[in-house]
């Protein structure tokens, strides 16, 4: 997770239990970008460690930074439990604060969509340049709106799945709404509720969209040297029809 995504911790084994399930497509991608760096890996927003442990179990040289302590904590358990050595701290896009350089950073899974403002998305790309080894690369990927999506579904709570915590079952559901139409950010709300249908945690964060021109624009503004852009994870170009951008900024 990133800038101000702090989450509860019932919240925190709630993302767990619902976004920890394997490839979604692009695990393979970041996977083999790492493995074929020619040194040190960094993940941005490491969350609970979906990616970030494959990458540990692969052999990767990777460290990994989150701004929710909640998340890191369940990442470490998930690292112990298996006889791996995580080295992640706590910190959000806009600051690294990393204590050595790396060939390759990744910031998967719509992370950089939290950044709302200019400055801050500027401000992440120099603080992963200022890490990043001459000609290393920073790879992230946001999300292209769904505007069907978003005229049947916005403000509908959606119910998502139960989990259970400290002995409890709790029931989980979300809402997307937008924001502000004139920034084109969104808001989504997740509220965990007990048996009687009480909230007993409840959390909220906003994204932008980030469609290509701005991306190219930052990129622009930004010390990158080199940029490019495909639709997903198979290298194709990107295209009317793609529901991901795969970014790519080279030192």
């Amino acid at each position: 997770m990133a800038e101000g995504n702090r989450f509860s911790e019932e919240l925190a084994a709630f993302y767990e239990a619902t976004h920890d399930h394997g490839d979604i497509g692009d695990e393979s991608f970041y996977l083999d970008a790492a493995a074929s760096a020619a040194g040190p890996v960094l993940e941005g927003a490491c969350g609970t460690g979906r990616l970030y442990l494959e990458l540990l179990r692969n052999g990767v040289d990777a460290d990994g930074f989150d701004i929710s302590p909640p998340m890191l904590d369940i990442l470490r358990e998930k690292a112990a439990s298996e006889g791996l050595t995580p080295t992640v701290w706590e910190a959000d896009l806009r600051a690294v604060d990393a204590d050595r350089s790396y060939a390759l950073a990744l910031v998967p899974y719509n992370s950089m969509c939290n950044l709302q403002r200019v400055d801050d998305q500027l401000a992440a790309l120099e603080a992963f340049h200022d890490v990043l080894e001459a000609g290393g690369r920073l790879l992230f990927d946001v999300y292209v709106p769904r505007y069907d999506v978003i005229a049947e579904s916005f403000g509908k709570w959606q119910a998502v799945r139960e989990v259970e915590y400290d002995g409890t079952t709790l029931r989980g559901r979300s809402r997307a709404d937008i924001a502000d139409q004139v920034s084109q950010t969104y808001r989504t709300e997740q509220e965990l509720l007990d048996a009687d249908g009480e909230v007993v945690a409840r959390d909220e964060f906003v994204l932008s969209h980030l469609p290509p021109q701005q991306v190219e624009l930052l990129a622009r503004q930004s010390p990158f040297d080199q940029w490019s852009v495909q639709g997903g994870f198979d290298g194709e170009p990107l295209a009317d029809g793609d529901g991901i951008q795969v970014w790519e900024l080279r030192k």
